[in-house]
């Protein structure tokens, strides 16, 4: 079976958009996550000869960007706003972030800009009554998602949000999304490591995500004992049930069989990791 091949430039920081070509091109990718930040080649300060310019380079060498990796954390708290979800406006500094996304995300021909919840906040933990904190905090997080619908329809841009930081699991995640609008462009990233870590099962998150999947973003480790803390590994040498997951994706997919599979290799945050050529023949290597 075909492997739709990807991996987010985090595992290259500082690369070029040569040496991202050439490494795609090394390894058979045919899609990038394109890392928005300081330091790398897509930013939000690029100017629209800049932006142009990527995207027809892009283009022309076959790759497709799967998505801009923003840094947008639609709910953490904006200053004086209180618990009003509501009323969000575009003077509101993180929903004006997020549209900053939407518009470069577009302007490089990303199908999704990834965003993050962010909440500033530890995880629910199962079996607890939630949080008002929390509760207030999925709300944020829908509402600027609902205001920037319409930016992201416009554009041609789906809105994607991690499994990640305050909102891990599906079972968090999901909660946001029973507040955002029905047709609005919001999806899923199931990034496999942190529900995993956070012990929501793999069919559990599968069975959560399923009407929301945007695609799923692979990466392997060792869980440390007693904590939901994990030592990052090359694909294929930690604990995740890597080809288990796999299969689960393509049965949420929607009916396609060979859904994305985008590496994200943390070496932005762990440079001792291996290089990101190393990552991606491992995760080959252990995937059909």
């Amino acid at each position: 079976m075909s492997m739709r091949l990807a991996f987010s430039t985090l595992g290259c920081p500082g690369d070029s958009l040569e040496q991202v070509l050439a490494l795609a091109h090394a390894t058979g990718a045919t899609g990038v996550e394109l890392r928005a930040a300081d330091g790398e080649f897509v930013h939000t300060g690029m100017g629209a000869q800049q932006r142009r310019a990527v995207r027809k380079e892009l283009a022309d060498a076959g790759v497709s960007v799967l998505a801009l990796a923003s840094y947008v954390r639609v709910c953490a708290p904006a200053a004086g706003d209180g618990d009003n979800a509501a009323g969000y406006g575009v003077d509101d500094g993180v929903l004006a972030h997020l549209l900053t996304a939407v518009d470069l995300a577009a302007d490089l021909g990303a199908a999704h800009v990834r965003v993050f919840p962010g909440a500033g906040l530890a995880p629910h933990l199962p079996g607890t009554p939630l949080s008002d904190e929390l509760a207030a905090a999925d709300r944020r997080g829908a509402a600027r998602l609902n205001v920037a619908a319409a930016r992201a329809v416009e554009r041609g841009v789906v809105l994607s949000l991690e499994t990640h930081d305050s909102h891990p699991r599906g079972a968090d995640i999901v909660r946001i999304l029973a507040h955002v609008d029905p047709g609005a462009p919001v999806r899923v990233i199931w990034d496999l490591m942190h529900p995993w870590r956070h012990d929501e099962a793999p069919d559990v998150t599968a069975g959560l995500l399923a009407d929301s999947l945007a695609y799923a973003q692979y990466k392997d480790g060792t869980r440390i004992t007693g904590t939901n803390n994990v030592t990052l590994s090359l694909p294929g040498l930690g604990q995740l049930p890597l080809l288990q997951m796999q299969e689960l994706v393509r049965e949420i997919s929607g009916g396609d069989r060979d859904p994305w599979v985008s590496l994200e290799w943390e070496r932005a945050w762990h440079p001792e990791l291996p290089p990101l050529r190393e990552a991606l023949d491992s995760l080959k290597a252990v995937l059909v």
